[in-house]
């Protein structure tokens, strides 16, 4: 009778004490299947650069499409989209640096477009693959500057110098020497970016030639020809991801600036928000100093600075 009474409170105990250590083991178990099922979501970041003139502004904008790129944390690759005929060579050179920065968190792909020459190409340089098109137009490396004139002309009667390159900064002889080693400088890091691949030699490099993408590839200035779907499998595969998503980093910079902008123009900045589908004002688009994509050539070269830039006119 007894035996009948205890039994019952037997199994309760047993249960008190077997039904969390049952618990605690199914939730591990749940977890480690969940872990399994469940993929993380990776994606790519695409940049689009199209046809564009590196400016300071220009190169501001790009800057920040490659730092939401590397802060992103979903953003496992980068492919860019680049055409560019180059620009300011503080610019260029600082959009080389930025890539480069770019590339030592994550893998990043550069599909070239129409043109990458001169600083555009230096750009790419920083890019750890890059792609062209059969009938893209790449290099022209090289440096253009103004100079001062061989017998400085006299000056008006109004103007007052305190020093003979005071108007033009040096001689003539110095700017030279300073184009010359830039030069020196631009390809210098083409050869040690492109190591091996390269075909040709530095004295060829310099000539400031443009190259047919196709040709770019056989002189080692350009790794493979392909496309959008070959730059997107290239990435995804330096980044060891098969299942992945895609962010439009334009957009998202776009909108970062626009909820920025909401916050210092609270009322003023209300035309500027995204519209019911999502999509952003063309008036947005028309500010961030990109170039038409057909321009006029030769490009006018109008302020004093030194320039990693094709502006096709050989004067």
């Amino acid at each position: 009778m007894l035996n009948r009474i205890l039994a019952p409170l037997r199994a309760l105990s047993s249960w008190y004490v077997l039904a969390p250590s049952a618990i605690i083991i199914g939730l591990v178990i749940g977890g480690v299947v969940l872990v399994n099922t469940v993929p993380t979501k990776h994606n790519i970041g695409v940049i689009d650069i199209p046809f564009t003139v590196i400016t300071d502004d220009s190169a501001y904008i790009i800057t920040e499409y490659l730092r939401y790129a590397r802060e992103d944390p979903s953003i496992k690759a980068v492919v860019i989209r680049l055409s560019s005929p180059g620009g300011g060579a503080a610019s260029s050179e600082r959009l080389y640096l930025e890539t480069r920065k770019l590339r030592e968190e994550k893998p990043v792909v550069i599909l070239m477009g129409g043109m990458v020459a001169s600083g555009g190409y230096m750009m790419a340089m920083g890019a750890n693959h890059t792609f062209a098109q059969t009938s893209s137009l790449v290099g022209n490396v090289g440096v253009i500057a103004f100079a001062g004139s061989i017998i400085p002309r006299p000056l008006p009667e109004n103007i007052v110098v305190t020093g003979p390159y005071k108007l033009s900064g040096s001689p003539r002889r110095d700017w030279i020497g300073l184009v010359e080693g830039l030069k020196d400088s631009f390809a210098h890091m083409v050869i040690r970016e492109r190591g091996d691949k390269l075909c040709i030699t530095e004295e060829q490099l310099t000539e400031g030639r443009l190259y047919a993408g196709i040709d770019a590839v056989r002189l080692g200035l350009v790794d493979e020809l392909g496309g959008d779907s070959d730059a997107m499998s290239k990435a995804a595969d330096l980044a060891g991801i098969s299942n992945y998503g895609t962010v439009d980093v334009n957009a998202e910079v776009l909108r970062e600036l626009i909820l920025r902008t909401r916050r210092i123009f609270r009322s003023e900045s209300e035309v500027a928000l995204p519209d019911a589908n999502g999509k952003l004002p063309s008036m947005i688009f028309d500010n961030i100093n990109r170039e038409n994509p057909l321009p006029e050539f030769p490009l006018d070269i109008h302020e004093p600075n030194i320039y990693y830039l094709y502006a096709g006119n050989d004067y």
